[in-house]
């Protein structure tokens, strides 16, 4: 009988990393302050072989645990997406447009227009402020706009909303949840000096009521086994065939319905560009979808939606 050589077994360990990095990432994108048990438990795997690969993805692939706090919450009420068409190298247009407030998102992607963003605005004067700033770049020479009308699925969208009013001590809170999502309610009781009791109620009624929510954000989405793609769907019939299918489908991180180049916009994760791919064929295959077009995440420059928490306490 042979034995298995080392290089015969590198492939399915790493293959067995790969899926569980991936089942670990989608569980703490439900819920980033699921324990470590809780987590083996629903993976069926050892507390060990979670924290060990939780350790590795955070330490080595740039995964954040973080609490995002509702747009609407934080006064921004007009939420859009941008493609920028440039003349010459697009990362130094992607780097001005990073170091803008309002931009929360900013990445280089493959495609005719090699740099998209995300923004948030109180209203539609500061969008135009932004869009004007933009257009001001030398190299800029076109921006597309899509509105977000009704954000679907994303990082920062909780279940339910209700209304509630915070004090110094939960925008403190907030904010120490923004650093690190993981944080113990020790830890975050010795930060803003309350009982740990205490401070658990604060944090689970801010997301009880869809103040914040706590997620895991991979690197941009990108690492050696994530793969993100964006899409600008296009309809031809109805819309709620293609809302309920993004709804359902597990690897559609983000998706909004929007007007304006596309009828909806969404992003599609997986850990190979096959099962990306499967994904798109899906789409396509919907008879109310009339086009469809992607663009690959090739390298995030911006990532941050925490920034909103500056409206409610200034600096």
């Amino acid at each position: 009988m042979s034995v298995p050589t080392e290089r015969g077994q590198a492939p399915r360990a790493k293959d067995r990393d790969d899926d569980v990095d991936g089942e670990l990432i989608h569980a703490l994108q439900e819920n980033g302050r699921t324990s470590i048990q809780d987590l083996a438990r629903t993976l069926d795997i050892s507390r060990d072989y979670v924290a060990q690969r939780l350790r590795t993805l955070i330490e080595r692939d740039g995964l954040r645990i973080i609490a995002a706090l509702d747009p609407g919450f934080a006064g921004h009420h007009v939420l859009i997406h941008g493609m920028v068409s440039i003349v010459g190298p697009a990362r130094p247009v992607a780097e001005q447009i990073a170091q803008m407030p309002d931009a929360v998102f900013v990445s280089l992607v493959s495609g005719t227009a090699p740099l998209v963003f995300e923004s948030r605005h109180g209203d539609v004067a500061e969008l135009h402020a932004m869009l004007d700033a933009v257009r001001r770049i030398e190299a800029v020479r076109q921006v597309r706009v899509t509105t977000y009308a009704e954000v679907l699925k994303g990082f920062f969208v909780a279940e339910s909303r209700t209304e509630v009013t915070l004090d110094e001590l939960d925008h403190r809170l907030i904010a120490a949840l923004q650093r690190d999502g993981r944080a113990s309610f020790r830890a975050l009781a010795d930060a803003v000096h309350l009982s740990p009791s205490s401070t658990r109620s604060r944090v689970r009624r801010m997301i009880d009521a869809g103040v914040i929510r706590i997620s895991a954000i991979p690197s941009g989405g990108l690492s050696r086994n994530r793969v993100a793609l964006g899409v600008g769907i296009t309809l031809c019939g109805e819309a709620e065939p293609v809302r309920r299918y993004i709804l359902d489908s597990r690897a559609i991180d983000f998706a909004a319905r929007s007007h304006g180049s596309y009828d909806f916009i969404a992003t599609i994760g997986g850990s190979t560009p096959a099962n990306v791919l499967a994904v798109v064929e899906q789409i396509r295959a919907l008879p109310e979808v009339a086009s469809l077009e992607s663009w690959a995440h090739l390298d995030i420059i911006k990532e941050d939606y925490t920034r909103a928490l500056g409206r409610l306490v200034p600096a």
